[in-house]
């Protein structure tokens, strides 16, 4: 039974070479920190984590996913199953600081906020594409939510437990389960903060697909922006309508031999269908939240 204050969520779907050089420095740093303890999510890998984890050290445990269910899945099945209060979450490639990952897990509370993320800082040269990626999908972000995104899908940070489970049912299985949260706890009017970590260039190769990953972040940005904010969501495509159907009245009026009335109408209907859907659907937000 995981009930220690601090756990550690390990997702692992890595060759045994990372994650043998990953588990030699927990050791290390574990070995005097009786507080904390690691939970390895085998998902699905053609290997036994128990031929390379000592599961006899006091600080360690195995989640063994029956089949390969993904990065996010792994992690919501970590975090349902522990008591931790406090949990942190790092991928085992060896890109991530896990000493500073400890630091941070020990000293959350005294950060006053409810998620802590890794603002990575590469330690190595990145692609033109990825660079540019990262800043459009931050600064979409910080728009859209007015707030400031710094890192949306770093894969190191901390959080609280009772935080994660009231939005586990929003957090996908596969794609970016980071960046949800990111969102999901910005979305809910909570604080997020940044904390610089060094980012060395992973072992392996990245599972980032620049062709198709920027398409699916912007898909989850509006997700999440609908779900937690469906007044603003429909509510502006409303009003952006209607001042279209009143633009092209007064055009009409002035500069064509007619007033172009059907066109107006349906857009004045339309804008108004938007805003009361939006309505609509923020009382069901509203009454779900009280559920909850």
């Amino acid at each position: 039974m995981i009930d220690k204050k601090f756990c550690i969520v390990v997702p692992v779907f890595e060759n045994k070479e990372n994650l043998e050089k990953f588990i030699k420095t927990a050791e290390s740093l574990l070995n005097s920190n009786e507080n904390i303890d690691i939970l390895f999510v085998n998902d699905g890998n053609n290997y036994k984590l128990e031929d390379l984890i000592n599961t006899n050290y006091k600080n360690f445990y195995i989640l063994n996913n029956k089949k390969n269910i993904g990065y996010g899945a792994s992690i919501k099945r970590a975090v349902q199953l522990c008591n931790s209060e406090i949990i942190g979450i790092i991928d085992c490639d060896n890109s991530y600081d896990l000493n500073q990952l400890i630091d941070l897990l020990t000293k959350f509370e005294t950060y006053d906020c409810n998620l802590l993320v890794g603002r990575r800082v590469f330690e190595y040269r990145d692609s033109y594409f990825k660079i540019q990626f990262r800043k459009i999908i931050n600064s979409l972000s910080t728009t859209i939510f007015n707030y400031k995104v710094e890192d949306i899908n770093s894969g190191l940070r901390v959080f609280f437990r009772k935080d994660f489970m009231k939005d586990i049912n929003v957090f996908p299985d596969k794609f970016s389960i980071t960046s949800t949260q990111t969102l999901c706890t910005i979305a809910r009017n909570k604080d997020v903060k940044y904390i610089d970590t060094k980012y060395l260039k992973r072992d392996g190769k990245s599972k980032i697909n620049i062709l198709i990953d920027p398409i699916r972040f912007i898909y989850l940005i509006f997700k999440i922006f609908l779900i937690f904010s469906p007044i603003k969501f429909f509510g502006g495509f409303g009003v952006s309508i209607i001042a279209l159907s009143i633009f092209i009245f007064i055009y009409s009026l002035l500069f064509l031999d007619k007033i172009l009335d059907i066109t107006v109408l349906i857009l004045f209907i339309a804008g108004l269908n938007f805003i009361f859907f939006g309505l609509i659907a923020e009382i069901i937000k509203i009454y779900s939240n009280k559920k909850d």
